[in-house]
């Protein structure tokens, strides 16, 4: 998937050219003379075609345009539209869209074709979550990679990685080396930089270490007071993961 940036234009309003067949790539209008000339798959001008007396819409992206040239290349049937044949004369608007506020969608249903910000209440879970470039990410409590400083796992996330947060809880019985192991819920993306328990709950004394991290969760182990292994006891504790 691309990393969508999405650049409307206010107040833009005209009219088709010439004819627009249902499956076309091009359309013309006098009004796309003065567009600018970055748009490209990743960089796109939303448009809607309409006939309101038909009460028919299609949302189209425009992904390339030559410097003075009244045409522009667009994607088809964008947003959820399908794709129509247009006459010459329809109009053309830089309207706002569904995808211009916060969608709602189920979990399982998230846009195949997110924009850089885009915003979704998921219905099912009831929470909100965002589109940062590569992934699906809580709305708030992101952070950039060129903000952090150097972590002690030697990890160097990427330039434009955006770090999200894992929180939950394991519980169960410690094998007999004393480890009680966590499965994120949702995997990272690419990688985990660490985890830190918040509680813990045993039904004798102990001290939780984490041994290792992975992006589908942690090692983590309960020791007795003296350094020893704590086998074999009942156990569970809540945590928060940060990674990208």
């Amino acid at each position: 998937m691309a990393n969508e940036q999405r650049v409307p234009i206010d107040y833009f309003s005209t009219a088709l050219l010439s004819q627009l067949t249902i499956s076309g790539t091009t359309m013309q209008s006098a009004d796309f003379v003065n567009l600018p000339t970055d748009y490209s798959t990743s960089r796109y001008l939303p448009l809607v075609l309409h006939d309101d007396s038909l009460g028919v819409y299609e949302v189209v992206w425009v992904t390339g345009h030559t410097s003075l040239s009244n045409t522009v290349t667009i994607a088809r049937g964008k947003e959820g539209s399908s794709p129509q044949p247009w006459a010459a004369g329809s109009r053309i608007e830089c309207a706002p869209s569904q995808y211009d506020r916060t969608v709602v969608r189920a979990a399982a249903s998230l846009p195949s074709d997110p924009w850089i910000g885009m915003r979704v209440e998921r219905s099912d879970t009831k929470d909100v979550v965002q589109w940062t470039g590569n992934q699906w990410a809580p709305a708030a409590g992101l952070g950039i990679a060129s903000d952090q400083g150097p972590n002690m796992h030697a990890i160097q996330p990427p330039d434009g990685a955006v770090f999200t947060i894992r929180a939950g809880t394991a519980g169960g019985t410690t094998d007999a080396s004393g480890k009680l192991p966590c499965t994120f819920r949702t995997p990272f993306p690419n990688g985990c930089l660490g985890i830190a328990p918040v509680s813990t709950f045993f039904n004798a004394s102990g001290i939780l270490i984490v041994s290792a991290v992975r992006t589908t969760g942690a090692d983590v182990s309960f020791l007795k007071g003296d350094g020893s292994r704590l086998a074999s006891a009942t156990a569970s504790y809540a945590y928060v993961a940060f990674g990208w």
